[in-house]
């Protein structure tokens, strides 16, 4: 399966051995993608011991994890990344609509390791309606790592 993220690669090469705690992200790009995957592949565990040590409190494992249950998330589109700095776009389908994430969000090195601090949201805007016997929005993203090419939305990201 590839990667989630959007890199091309296979998914065991790239995210997991973050996700699975065998490798430290060793930028912020990287830590950003990693978060993204594990949403993708719906482990909140993993995006909360990212946040900042401060943030973590305001965050809890449990509504993580419902949020990314909630979400088919399709695509992540990295637009800019500077060394602490990474403006993304993310994709994802709730409630049988397609919606755009943009964030530029903040990242810091705590204790040797990258993590999330914050974002601003630039815009989150609803894109389409999506109709179940239409050709599921996962084929329109390049970088989609859905094996279920031109299937219909009800056999393929349907909730």
């Amino acid at each position: 399966m590839l990667c989630p993220c959007g890199s091309n690669l296979a998914f065991l090469n790239c995210c997991q051995p973050f996700i699975s705690h065998h490798k430290k992200p060793h930028n912020a790009e990287l830590l950003m993608r990693s978060r993204f995957s594990a949403y993708a592949t719906k482990n909140g565990s993993y995006v909360f011991h990212t946040y900042g040590i401060k943030q973590q409190s305001a965050h809890s494992i449990a509504d993580i994890q419902s949020w990314a249950d909630e979400c088919s998330w399709l695509a992540l589109i990295i637009h800019q990344s500077e060394k602490s700095i990474v403006e993304f776009s993310a994709y994802y389908i709730n409630e049988d609509t397609l919606f755009e994430l943009r964030e530029v969000s903040k990242f810091q090195l705590e204790n040797d390791q990258w993590r999330y601090i914050d974002g601003d949201i630039i815009k989150h805007n609803q894109l389409a309606a999506v109709k179940r016997n239409e050709i599921c929005p996962c084929n329109q993203f390049q970088t989609s790592w859905s094996s279920k090419k031109n299937k219909k939305y009800k056999h393929c990201c349907a909730t």
